[in-house]
């Protein structure tokens, strides 16, 4: 009796190509996608810094110009400007908000000074009484004037000042009533420093001619008040 063996069917086994394919294809576009939002990604942040280094170098140079056009007007407030105050005032006032703002950072004590000065014009600020004497020549004249605030107008606002410095002059005329319409002017007679009330006296001589008149009043023309 003759034995047999029987052996399982086998199959030829045969890869699945297309399957491979694909995953491959799919895996090829995960990876240019990933590498695109990278890049994207990278020159976003790029551009952000940009857009901030600019933002930032802008805001430097308009701060640099605040301070540029702050200090000179700070500069300017001195005596030698008295008669300018009005003007230099009326510019810090249209000045924009940033730049009052930088101003009074600087020089807060001198903005107080200009809006002071601009707001009382020296002539009727001040009270002046005065003596003065015609010398033997003639062509001179000896003088005193007491200088104080008028409390009508300026009052005590120099009280928070240890000093200030007025400027004088004079002025001759036939008649009281010329010395308004028709006046000879001497100007800078004199410099008086006044204290803290707004009160000084000083003395000085003073070239004249006779044929200018007998009437005459002494005025201040201008005051600096000292920080």
């Amino acid at each position: 009796m003759s034995e047999h063996y029987s052996r399982p069917l086998s199959f030829p086994q045969h890869k699945v190509r297309g399957l491979t394919i694909v995953n491959r294809i799919l895996a090829l576009i995960v990876i240019v996608s990933a590498v695109a939002m990278i890049t994207l990604f990278s020159q976003a942040i790029s551009r952000n810094n940009e857009v901030k280094s600019l933002t930032s170098a802008t805001e430097n140079a308009k701060r640099r110009t605040l301070e540029i056009k702050a200090t000179s007007w700070c500069d300017q407030i001195t005596s030698e400007n008295a008669d300018k105050m009005s003007t230099l005032f009326r510019d810090y006032d249209a000045a924009s908000s940033q730049q009052k703002g930088e101003i009074e950072r600087q020089c807060n004590k001198k903005v107080a000074v200009a809006k002071l000065i601009s707001s009382h014009d020296p002539t009727e600020a001040f009270i002046v009484t005065s003596e003065c004497t015609v010398n033997e020549s003639e062509n001179t004249a000896s003088c005193t004037a007491t200088v104080a605030t008028n409390p009508y107008t300026l009052g005590q606002g120099l009280s928070f000042y240890s000093a200030t410095t007025a400027t004088l002059r004079m002025r001759v005329a036939t008649t009281p009533t010329n010395l308004v319409t028709d006046p000879h002017v001497i100007d800078n007679v004199a410099t008086i420093t006044l204290d803290s009330s707004g009160s000084g006296t000083t003395s000085f001589d003073v070239p004249i001619d006779i044929n200018w008149g007998t009437a005459y009043d002494i005025q201040v023309t201008s005051y600096f008040p000292n920080e």
